[in-house]
């Protein structure tokens, strides 16, 4: 492969998260029965309205504006900064912010402006409504208590407001700052706390809940205070300043009974900055990480910014865009309250928090964006920095509130439970993360209105970040597609000699017979071709650490090795052995550890119990910290070897944290390690493929294979989209799963979908008879022998291929999903794509579609 898009070290960011799925057109659930879907022109359109609410934002046009209450609240805040393209408001008195697009004069608003209206919110919603921050913390037990900015900073006036140089900076003091629960004793002597405290209290109730909250040491002839949560302490402390009981009264009693130190405990108090600073077209909120202030008893759990910013109340149309996968939409107001709120981590769970049960797997969030269509305008945002952080959020209005929402929170601080066990009896023990990521965490809004204000105006908002921040470039012109073909080399099978077990090599492609293969592929006219080889040293597909590389000499050792290099490059064939850094099949040497303080060791799971399979073990998790080391080897062996290319097993898909209480690596910390690491093995290498593609490898990936094309399915949501290539295709070359290893067991229709998404066809195969692997730890690679396949993907990659080599290089300018089953992609040079994965014929818009087929339009102007 050539155009490599080689970045400098400079360039680390952290990229977004996650999503994108596979266009709903896709979704078996959604498909309709029927001996023909007949649909003429008028029917389509019929159908098309009455599909409205599953077609998400189908047919929606206005020219909306604001509400005179909004433009009312408006008039009531302070201009603070302005640009040429954005103006930035606030009100001193509550900290709610407003940002005014002068392009088309559309405002929007932190917080909802009418929410004092809302008559489904309690208190406690009413007063997240008005918040702009949303955190929670852990106390000493590991228990979770929450704080909002408005009913614990901004109602009792612990708030600043400074301007700055391009924006404003407000920080909260959030918590019981002023007088806190200082007039609670620890400990208080019988005579004292009937005299001082309950002969004080009239309230029956209240004087038995207050004395509850007490136990008696019938020995000392003492109370001391029980462990309380935040909120019960608070009511008590208002009860016993009723009563006339001090914090004075609380010192003398402490120290009259030796508990003096425990009366100066810390407190539950939080410092939150937020700067808002306005960025040429585009708003930067940002968490400065070094300003971020809390007592180390209370560990920030998580916070979340601006939950409610451009929040749509339940009379506006539109959708929630979430990067579920390949991406998909939560219609406004769609009345969705069994379904659970989306809630996903960017780049998925962080591998060293030991997970137990794995009950439900979702596709993961692979770009960290999000956005918000309210009719004719959208909001989109995209995490910069704190991405490893992030999780997405996203419900709809009438379970808490009338508001839907869309938005982003972060994970500070993290904990799990250690479980003692002592003959019969177990307790667990809170287990915090010693340290914490103290970087800055910052979210970059654009706002879109009119035609681009769709998910495809959000994902070349996207694609434009990449270009200006990473400078990626656009793909070369080529005569074909590519054909991405993986072969499986060697693994490991369990093998005994008179009764004495041992474990020995066995080859399923060597590299003469991978040779042959490509050969074959050539002979039948395809020339376009990107290998991807599998299991090539130490060992084979588990290798052990690739510090050092052994080329497996069953598979024809070096010398084997580079006559495939060679005969690839003779024949304009990409070659990328693959190799995985982060995940460490072989000793436990330099693996990191578990927020429990356990091995980082990572089992399968019983597809029957979901729980861990202690007799299958999958592998150690690398700790970043020996990354560095690894690479260095690696690169040693990689340029003797004369290779040009390289797979990326793990860089791209997975980022987890080392919990080691000596020397802990955050996971935001993990994910620049990473990235830098990835640079330097960019530098080496002509050209990179990258397994999953989550947006930190973006930047050295030349082609990415297994990207998502769907999402998780979700009940909250109601519509796939192909967000994820819409944002990419044109600047990389992108396969989704293997055809003959994909969920839907129909390579014809992941074609469909590469043809509705422009992805390369990718296919996954091994010379050797199948048996090989048939009652091994590889008996999922069963049936992959080439020769079950090598007719359907000549025969799929041709018919495919008229198509996709004129759009290579072409970005996706229009999608949308025309009825359920039937999807339509527009390319930049015309070309249009209409994609039928229905079971049965349709007709629709004038357009006769066949069964599982498509149809191609548009006058193309091929660059």
């Amino acid at each position: 492969m050539t155009g490599k898009r080689k970045m400098s070290s400079i360039l680390f960011a952290a990229l977004l998260a996650s999503v994108v799925a596979a266009s709903a057109a896709g979704c078996s659930k959604k498909e309709e029965a029927g001996a023909q879907i007949n649909l003429g022109t008028k029917e389509a359109e019929a159908v098309s309205d009455q599909q409205e609410d599953r077609v998400i934002g189908a047919g929606r046009k206005s020219t909306a504006v604001n509400t005179d209450k909004e433009l009312q609240a408006l008039s009531a805040m302070e201009l603070v900064k302005e640009n040429d393209a954005l103006q930035l408001y606030i009100n001193r008195e509550t900290a709610e912010i407003a940002l005014k697009d002068k392009r088309d004069s559309y405002v929007w608003f932190s917080n909802p402006v009418e929410r004092s209206e809302d008559q489904k919110a309690s208190p406690l919603y009413h007063s997240e409504l008005s918040s702009q921050v949303l955190l929670t913390y852990y106390n000493e037990k590991g228990q979770v208590n929450a704080f909002n900015s408005y009913d614990d900073s901004v109602a009792k006036q612990q708030f600043e407001i400074t301007d700055e140089e391009n924006g404003i900076k407000v920080v909260y003091r959030i918590g019981n700052i002023a007088k806190g629960f200082a007039n609670i004793p620890k400990v208080i002597s019988k005579k004292r706390f009937q005299e001082q405290i309950l002969d004080q209290i009239a309230d029956e109730e209240l004087r038995k809940s207050v004395e509850y909250k007490f136990s008696f040491d019938e020995a000392k002839q003492i109370y001391v205070v029980r462990k309380l949560q935040d909120y019960v302490a608070e009511e008590i402390s208002a009860a016993l300043e009723a009563a006339g009981y001090t914090a004075e009264d609380a010192l003398q009693d402490n120290e009259e009974n030796g508990a003096a130190d425990a009366a100066s405990a810390a407190r539950a108090e939080f410092t939150i900055p937020i700067r808002y600073t306005l960025d040429n077209e585009q708003l930067v909120v940002t968490i400065p990480g070094k300003e971020l202030q809390f007592n180390a008893e209370y560990p920030i759990a998580s916070v979340q910014v601006l939950k409610h910013f451009g929040a749509a109340g339940v009379k506006e149309s539109g959708y929630l865009f979430v990067p579920d996968g390949a991406g998909a939409l939560i219609e406004l107001n769609s009345g969705k309250h069994q379904a659970e709120p989306y809630n996903l981590p960017v780049y998925g769970n962080d591998g060293t928090y030991n997970v137990k049960e794995k009950i439900q797997t979702n596709e993961m969030t692979r770009l960290p964006v999000f956005g918000l269509k309210r009719s004719d305008h959208a909001l989109f945002g995209i995490i910069e920095n704190g991405d490893a952080m992030a999780s997405i959020t996203a419900d709809v209005s009438g379970r808490n509130d009338s508001y839907n929402t869309v938005g982003s929170k972060f994970q500070i601080s993290s904990m799990d439970f250690y479980t003692l066990t002592s003959g019969t009896k177990t307790s667990s023990v809170p287990m915090f993360q010693k340290k914490r990521y103290d970087g800055d965490i910052s979210i970059r809004y654009s706002f879109l209105s009119g035609e681009t204000s769709d998910y495809v105006g959000m994902a070349a908002e996207y694609r434009n970040y990449l270009i200006q921040k990473f400078n990626i470039q656009k793909l070369d012109k080529v005569e074909d597609s590519p054909f991405v073909m993986e072969l499986v080399g060697a693994f490991r099978v369990d093998k005994s000699f008179l009764g004495i077990p041992y474990e020995a090599t066995q080859s399923l492609t060597s590299f003469a017979e991978a040779k042959n293969l490509l050969q074959e592929l050539l002979d039948t006219d395809i020339h376009h071709i990107d290998l991807r080889y599998v299991g090539w040293f130490n060992d084979g597909i588990r290798h052990s650490s690739p510090a050092s590389i052994k080329v497996v000499n069953k598979l024809g050792g070096k010398e084997g090795l580079r006559e495939l290099a060679d005969f690839a490059q003779k024949n304009g064939i990409g070659f990328y052995p693959d190799t995985a850094f982060l995940e460490k099949y072989k000793g436990s040497s330099g693996s990191a550890t578990w927020l429990d303080r356990g091995e980082a060791k990572v089992y399968q799971y019983n597809p029957v119990m979901y729980d861990q399979d202690t007799s299958k073990f999958s592998h150690y998790i690398l700790s970043p910290a020996a990354l560095p080391k690894q690479i260095n080897g690696f690169l040693a062996d990689y340029k003797a070897l004369g290779l040009q290319g390289l797979s990326l097993r793990d860089m791209g898909n997975q980022v987890n944290s080392d919990y080691n209480p000596d020397k802990t690596i955050t996971r935001q910390e993990a994910l620049e390690m990473i990235k830098t690491q990835t640079n330097k093995l960019s530098l080496q290498a002509q050209s990179i493929m990258v397994n999953g593609g989550n947006a930190y490898s973006l930047p050295y990936a030349d082609v990415i294979v297994n990207a998502p094309t769907k999402s998780s399915l979700m009940n909250i949501t109601d519509q796939d989209i192909p967000f994820y290539q819409i944002a990419l295709h044109g600047y990389y070359d992108l396969a989704g799963s293997p055809y003959n290893m994909d969920d839907k067991q129909n390579p014809r229709l992941s074609m469909l979908k590469a043809l509705e998404t422009g992805s390369s066809l990718y296919y996954q195969w091994y010379a050797s008879d199948s048996r090989k692997v048939k009652d091994t730890d590889y008996d999922n690679l069963y049936a992959l022998n080439y020769k079950d396949w090598l007719d359907e993907a000549v025969q799929l990659y041709k018919e495919a291929n008229g198509v996709l080599s004129k759009v290579r290089n072409q970005v996706i300018v229009k999608h949308r999903q025309i009825v359920p089953g039937v999807a339509e992609t527009t390319f930049q040079n015309g070309y249009v794509i209409t994609i039928n994965y229905n079971n049965k014929a349709v007709a629709v818009e004038g357009m006769q579609i066949a069964a599982q087929s498509y149809q191609v339009g548009g006058e193309a102007d091929v660059q």
